[in-house]
């Protein structure tokens, strides 16, 4: 044993950035997680208060400059001033100067910004200067960010130049490696940037051990659909195909809040015919999701293409998460989801976006079919997991510290 392996291990510090309430946030809570158990010093910037224990110190965006607020603030801040002076007003400035001092200093061997609101940090020699970059910068895309979804109204139009100059910065070489949810999506971003395909890292929750798949009752199966309210999120076919589907069939929503869309959803369900089988209930806390999903049967993941990438190559959370509930699954024929489904045979793929075909394939399910399902769930449960992602996440930052 030479004098050297006795040595204490050098401390690794990181800084998680996230234009979030992360304590709220389970995709960076969950690359917190990862980081502390490679052994990493975990420091964060965001919204909100001190997010978890795990978490050394915590920096809060200070609120933003009262002036840029309103029509007359807007106006000036994204008429008249430079780019680079934009973004120093609306988010750097808001950046505490302690944090700032301490990336100067170089004193974080890693800094992982999430999506994109403060990607063209990483260009502010001010801060990150020579002995900054000493460490590395890896680059959370997450999903796809549309250059074009600003400009459908007046006030999209006056920040989508701010917005699209932000995107710009997603191929800063100053970036020593990028993740996405999925490779579809990775694959957008590499063709548009003339950057490397992302590493894949999907939004799987931690596996729940011990849980087994709730008793199917064939006189009452549990449908759910689980998560944020949106019309976009099948709603409408969903609503239509329980005015058909047999009684023996129940619907849950299990909502996070959103006032609009809760009301049309209760104004809709006040006239249907089924609207004794039809339920709105509080979202599950998130790291109890799976046990409270569990008396569940089957989830339905039904996007309806709208032109859009994040829908045609959706990954959501509760594809994942209904398997660590121990649900059997219902998704449209998508690219990403579809091939899953059929691979670990722990749901169902509607082979047409249309309400008439999710209500045949529904009816077309017995409680034997279903039960064989959420036991395949069981499969998914133990190999698609923030375990496994977690590997990935970390493999990709490992990969660029190889790199010359």
């Amino acid at each position: 044993m030479t004098a050297d392996s006795n040595a204490p291990t050098p401390e690794r510090t990181v800084l998680v950035l996230s234009y979030s309430r992360i304590a709220e946030d389970p995709r960076v809570r969950r690359e917190i997680d990862w980081l502390r158990s490679d052994g990493w010093t975990v420091d964060t910037l965001g919204l909100g208060p001190h997010p978890t224990d795990d978490v050394r110190d915590h920096f809060e965006l200070s609120d933003p400059v009262s002036w840029t607020g309103g029509r007359l603030g807007t106006l000036i801040t994204h008429f008249l001033m430079p780019a680079r002076a934009r973004f120093r007003l609306l988010v750097t400035r808001r950046i505490p100067q302690t944090l700032r001092s301490r990336i100067r200093a170089g004193r974080y061997d890693l800094v992982v910004f999430n999506e994109y609101e403060f990607v063209p940090w990483v260009e502010d020699r001010r801060d990150f200067g020579a002995v900054a970059l000493r460490g590395r910068r890896h680059l959370d895309l997450h999903e796809y960010r549309d250059p074009d979804v600003r400009r459908r109204n007046f006030g999209g139009r006056l920040t989508g130049p701010h917005y699209r100059w932000v995107r710009r910065h997603i191929g800063s070489p100053r970036f020593t490696s990028r993740s996405v949810v999925n490779t579809p999506i990775g694959q957008l971003y590499a063709e548009e940037f003339a950057i490397p395909v992302p590493a894949e890292v999907r939004n799987a929750p931690p596996f729940v051990p011990g849980l087994e798949p709730s008793e199917v009752d064939p006189s009452n199966i549990k449908l759910l659909f689980h998560g944020l309210p949106s019309w976009a999120r099948g709603f409408t076919e969903i609503l239509a195909a329980l005015r058909e589907l047999p009684d023996r069939f129940s619907m849950t929503f299990m909502l996070t809040a959103n006032p609009a869309v809760h009301a049309k959803l209760r104004e809709e369900i006040a006239t249907h015919p089924a609207s004794d089988r039809i339920h709105i209930v509080p979202p599950a806390p998130m790291r109890e999701i799976a046990q409270t999903i569990n008396e569940f049967d089957i989830e339905i993941v039904f996007y309806r293409p709208n032109g859009t990438y994040n829908i045609q190559y959706a990954m959501p959370n509760k594809f994942f998460e209904a398997a660590q509930g121990r649900l059997a699954l219902v998704v449209g024929e998508t690219p990403t989801l579809a091939p899953l489904v059929r691979q670990y045979g722990h749901g169902v793929v509607v082979p047409e976006f249309t309400w008439e075909s999710l209500r045949d394939t529904l009816a077309g399910l017995d409680a034997d079919q279903i039960t064989r399902m959420k036991d395949n769930a069981r499969i998914v449960a133990a190999e698609l997991n923030s375990d496994s992602e977690g590997r990935a996440f970390l493999a990709a930052i490992e990969a660029s510290e190889e790199r010359p």
